[in-house]
Parts: C-alpha cells; sequence; structure tokens
C-alpha cells in the first residue's frame, strides 16, 4: 500500500469513570462493516464485569475480551481483560503484565502509545470521560506521529478530568463532541486517506517496550529522563522525570510510570496507610498501657500517664488523616 492509499485501519479508545455508556453509544452508532480493528481500555473494578458480553448486545459489531496474539480484524472490538496491558501489534494484539502506569493496569497510556509505534498517521485516538489524567500522554504521543485524536466534550461528562488533560496535552484535538458526534466522526475519518507518516522517536518506543516488559532498566530511564528525589509509591525506587510538552511525567527502573497528578494521588494513597498504621499502633499501645495500670495498681498513675501521652500523639495523627486528601 503506497502513502497515498493508506487510510485510518485502527481505532484505539480510552476511558474511565462515567465511561461505559459513551462507549455503548459509539458501537451502536458505528455500521457493520466498520473497516478497522477497535481497541478498548477502561478503567475498571478487579471483578468480572461481562462487558464484552454487554457491548455485543448493544453493537452490530463483534466485541471480545481481548486474548495475547489475537489477529487483529476489521469491525471487530477488542476489551482489555483486568490486570493487563492492551497493546497493538503489528497485526495482532500483545497483552501484557507490565508495570502499572498511573496506577492502572490496564493503562490508556500503553494501548494509545503502542498504536503510535505500530500504526503512527493511520490511528484514530478516542479519549472518553474519566478521572485524572491516564491517557493524556498516549494522546499526545499518537497525535504527534500525525495519528487523529478525538475528545468527549468536558461539558458532556460528570467525570471531565480526563477530557480536559488530553485537550491541554494535545493542543486542540482533531475533534470534539457527544457520543453521537465521536461515531459519526470515526465513520467519517475510516473513509479518509490518512495524513503523512511520521516516525515515532526512540524515547517513545522505549516506554512502549517497558510496558511489555521488554526494557525496563535503570539505563533506559536514564535515556528518558532526569534523575529525581522522588521515590516510587509502588516499588520504593527512584523516579525520573520526563517532560512531556505540557505534561510532567515519572518513571522508576522496573517501569512505574505517573504523571505529577497521579504521583501525587498515589503519594496521598501511601501517606494515608502509613497514617492509619501508626494510629493502629498508637491505640494497640495505650490499651497496653492501661491494661497494665489495671494488673500493676503500684505504678498506676505511670502507666496511666504514659497511654494519656498516646493517646494526645494519636489524635495528632486522626488530625492528619482529615486533612491528607486536601494537602
Amino acid at each position: 500500500m503506497t502513502k497515498a492509499e493508506q487510510r485510518h485501519d485502527l481505532v484505539v479508545i480510552g476511558g474511565s469513570a462515567g465511561a461505559v455508556p459513551v462507549l455503548v453509544k459509539i458501537l451502536e452508532r458505528l455500521p457493520e462493516d466498520f473497516p478497522a480493528p477497535i481497541l478498548v481500555v477502561l478503567h475498571r473494578s478487579g471483578r468480572a464485569s461481562h462487558l464484552e458480553n454487554i457491548l455485543a448486545r448493544s453493537s452490530r459489531l463483534a466485541c471480545c475480551q481481548a486474548e495475547d496474539a489475537l489477529p487483529l480484524e476489521r469491525g471487530r472490538v477488542y476489551l482489555a481483560p483486568n490486570n493487563q496491558h492492551l497493546l497493538v501489534g503489528s497485526d495482532h494484539v500483545h497483552l501484557s503484565r507490565g508495570p502499572r502506569e498511573n496506577g492502572f493496569r490496564p493503562s490508556i497510556d500503553p494501548l494509545f502509545r503502542s498504536a503510535a509505534v505500530t500504526a503512527g498517521n493511520r490511528s484514530l485516538g478516542v479519549i472518553l470521560s474519566g478521572l485524572l489524567d491516564d491517557g493524556a500522554s498516549g494522546a499526545r504521543a499518537l497525535k504527534l506521529v500525525n495519528g487523529r485524536i478525538a475528545v468527549q466534550d468536558p461539558a458532556e461528562t460528570d467525570y471531565p478530568d480526563l477530557p480536559r488533560a488530553a485537550i491541554s496535552a494535545v493542543g486542540e484535538p482533531d475533534f470534539l463532541g457527544n457520543a453521537d458526534g465521536l461515531a459519526d466522526w470515526l465513520t467519517e475519518m475510516v473513509a479518509k486517506p490518512a495524513g503523512e507518516r511520521v516516525e515515532a522517536s526512540d524515547e517513545l518506543k522505549l516506554e512502549v517496550m517497558v510496558a511489555g516488559l521488554e526494557r525496563a532498566s535503570i539505563r533506559t530511564e536514564e535515556r528518558l529522563g532526569e534523575l529525581t528525589p522522588f521515590s516510587c509509591p509502588d516499588c520504593k525506587g527512584v523516579l525520573w522525570e520526563i517532560e512531556d510538552g505540557p505534561l510532567l511525567r515519572y518513571r522508576c527502573h522496573t517501569g512505574h510510570a505517573y504523571t505529577a497528578n497521579t504521583l501525587l494521588e498515589s503519594q496521598t494513597d501511601a501517606l494515608e496507610r502509613r497514617l492509619y498504621e501508626t494510629l493502629k499502633d498508637h491505640r494497640e499501645r495505650s490499651a497496653l498501657l492501661r491494661h497494665l495500670a489495671d494488673k500493676d495498681m503500684a505504678n498506676r498513675a505511670h502507666w496511666l500517664q504514659r497511654a494519656e501521652d498516646l493517646d494526645d500523639d494519636a489524635a495528632t495523627v486522626e488530625s492528619m488523616l482529615t486533612h491528607s486528601r486536601a494537602a
């Protein structure tokens, strides 16, 4: 196929909170002969949801949960399974238990980056409703190789964080609209020639390899960014800072990745866990001291004073917990 004959023949879709009903509406509207495979990452709970069955009932397209090495077929929807990254291969899907990105596996960013590396200008990316910003960096990566990006209008969702982050990351999306508009845009774009091919950067290729558990190492991270004094909330390794246009991102040498927002959120979660452990330890120690006071009447005042000191410290920890999410 010559450059002039290339068409948009790959669709990747990512979303989080509030995205399922929008995805259902999009797939309902697509024609049965839609001439491209559609790969989807949604942030979901670890419980089985049978979402592929829900989508299949509402769509004329075949829908399945992705399996490693499944061939890419036109008019088929591949849904990322729980706890595995969904990546685009040359003619197949690839699943990986690579490091979590932005606290998620599957994560939207690896899917979009792999589309940028594998299909580049032939890719169409759609960002839907969601919290925080997993997917914004991937959308930017796809845009930089001349792929096209559509974003759900933030005004159309109760969870506008992700659409707003994607808009900020790409500068100006190729389309902004509601579910019906996004479906019509996809139908229109798959019939149009793709733009000029732009080669993906070596850094982008490395990040896709890390997501596929191929190249995570200290040397890899040194190629991607600058060493920071911050530690990874997942594995406690050091983090490298990556400047990605308007985005600040972070990776450790085992491959865990964060935007600035998701790093702050993960740090808050880790701090909260430690504070609850500290509160538990203080209360247990105070209870033991009071028990000793009841058993050792000669030193009762001593044991009770120590218990009261611990109670005061526990009250301070409780106050820190109350304000930890506001920090």
